[in-house]
């Protein structure tokens, strides 16, 4: 028998959010919402469907490799240069690159946690360790962070505002942080939910490579311009470190429906403003909401809502999914006694209210 790595004994499989056909099926259901991942309830940009329909005719050829019109496109929108950016299929590539290019057996990673699992999955499956700082839902100082980096870390991942809590940090702490680290370490920064951010302090991390040659930023267009479906992710750096991931980039990864698309998404003011504002107006009316139920709502920079349950929050999300309602349990998180809620449209909010109101009235 052909024997796998090591390092794979290590790994537990992702879990990922149910699918509308699933819970259809288990349930016998024909309506079903889905709140549960993250995406733009409002569908794809507009003008990014027109852009993805007008390349129909040109899907038998490869496309360009190295993306010169989309990466013209980011580099002019946060002004860096073409030279400091790197795309992939989507972010999650992104760090599989970050994995590859930087990480080495016997290192180790840090992250303050609970947060995206794909950060511990790249860390391990390249052989280092990869060290948690913080639990539950209350937020971790970065300064704890620095505080277990050693002579062994390559990498410091920071979710920007964080998956699944939606808690975020501002440019001093930021700041901070990256005053306190070897210059060794490469700061990971994932901004996935960046353009959903309100808070007057959130950091403008772009303005910031320039002073600091170990910062990375990750950010993808699966949320706000609602491309989830394209895979479509993108990275800013400093030259040296984006040239070395270019180096281990698939050359065909970023189709070409997904370039035309992201560049006409990028420049869809109206959809990004209009999805900002069903997102605020949605948060505020679910925080009510939950809050009015006694349930703790989690201050959130992202587009979506962490609420503390409590014990029966596994029950909860089954009640949900038994009558067309699909949220994320966070067990997976470690964070059984809650759960997150993608903020939807008006009425998928009221749906969801309704049948909570249900729950804890029963």
């Amino acid at each position: 028998m052909v024997e796998p790595r090591p390092e794979l004994s290590k790994l537990s499989d992702y879990v990922p959010g149910k699918s509308i056909e699933e819970i259809r099926e288990q349930f016998g259901l024909t309506e079903v919402v889905k709140l549960a991942s993250n995406e733009n309830p409002l569908g794809a940009s507009p003008k990014a469907v027109e852009a993805f329909h007008k390349i129909a005719d040109s899907l038998h050829l490869y496309p360009r490799g190295d993306a010169p019109k989309l990466i013209d496109e980011i580099a002019e929108k946060f002004g860096v240069r073409k030279s400091q950016i790197v795309i992939g299929n989507g972010s999650d590539e992104i760090i599989d690159m970050v994995g590859k290019a930087f990480i080495r057996q016997g290192d180790n990673c840090v992250a303050i946690t609970p947060t995206f699992s794909v950060y511990k999955f790249t860390t391990l499956s390249n052989g280092a360790d990869f060290i948690g700082v913080g639990a539950g839902d209350s937020k971790t100082s970065l300064a704890d962070l620095a505080a277990v980096v050693n002579e062994k870390t390559r990498v410091a991942f920071i979710c920007n505002p964080n998956n699944p809590t939606g808690l975020y940090y501002s440019e001093k702490e930021i700041r901070e942080f990256m005053a306190k680290i070897p210059a060794s370490v490469l700061v990971f920064v994932d901004e996935a939910y960046a353009e959903f951010a309100t808070a007057a302090d959130y950091p403008e991390m772009s303005k910031l490579l320039g002073e600091f040659p170990n910062l990375f930023i990750n950010r993808t267009f699966s949320k706000i311009y609602g491309l989830a479906g394209l895979r479509v992710g993108y990275a800013m750096a400093n030259e040296a470190v984006i040239s070395a991931m270019w180096k281990i980039k698939p050359p065909f990864d970023v189709n070409q429906a997904a370039q035309v698309a992201a560049i006409a998404a990028l420049g869809d003011t109206d959809h990004v403003n209009a999805t900002r504002k069903l997102n605020a107006d949605g948060c505020a009316a679910l925080t009510q909401a939950f809050e009015g139920f006694g349930f703790k709502v989690l201050p959130t920079q992202g587009n979506f809502i962490c609420v503390h349950i409590g014990e029966r929050a596994k029950e909860l999300v089954g009640f949900l999914e038994r009558n067309g309602m699909i949220i994320r349990g966070l067990a997976s998180f470690g964070l059984p006694e809650h759960v997150r809620i993608t903020i939807g449209k008006p009425e998928e909010n009221e749906f969801l209210v309704e049948l909570v109101k249900k729950w804890v009235e029963a």
